[in-house]
């Protein structure tokens, strides 16, 4: 919580103070897991242990989307030490639709059944991928490369890489995303 979520809202605060307006998120994939019926996906559950570490990033991925800041929030895959390998496969986070029983306040899911509710912090939004992994370098190359773009701003992109994908220029992968 500490540096997921206060650490990044610590940032952003900073970087608005100061008039600089851009910011690049690397956060997780799986991050809005629970409102996209994933609590008992390993990487999920694995990712959470540790002090809710998705809770926390999702927390100040929803801060950074309200700050007014230009922003891409990219949610890798596993990361691999390794050496890239594959394409890198790049998808939105898309709107959810809740059901009716479904009641919502600012960052919070209340999910109420039989008199029993349960309060998990969500996004409007979900992941698309929930499973992959991905190079550290491909993810700081995809970082830099939304610098470059005005087709990455204001957008949450998830990305893996994976052998069979083709190969495509950061310009079409950025303009494929439609979001904000």
């Amino acid at each position: 919580m500490q540096v997921d979520n206060f650490g990044t809202v610590n940032l952003v605060e900073a970087c608005r103070k100061v008039n600089v307006n851009r910011f690049i998120l690397i956060s997780s994939i799986l991050v809005n897991g629970a409102a996209m019926g994933q609590l008992l996906n390993p990487a999920y559950i694995f990712l959470n242990v540790f002090g809710l570490t998705l809770v926390a990033k999702l927390q100040a991925e929803n801060h950074i989307r309200k700050s007014g800041i230009n922003y891409t929030i990219i949610r890798p895959g596993g990361l691999k030490n390794d050496p890239p390998t594959g394409n890198v496969v790049m998808e939105p986070e898309v709107l959810l639709k809740f059901l009716s029983f479904y009641f919502t306040t600012e960052s919070q899911l209340i999910i109420c059944l039989r008199n029993k509710c349960r309060i998990i912090y969500f996004s409007m939004y979900q992941d698309t991928l929930y499973e992959g992994s991905i190079s550290r370098d491909l993810v700081a190359e995809v970082a830099v490369e939304s610098l470059a773009y005005p087709e990455a701003s204001y957008k949450v992109v998830e990305i893996v890489a994976r052998p069979d994908a083709p190969k495509r220029a950061y310009h079409d992968l950025f303009g494929s995303i439609v979001q904000r």
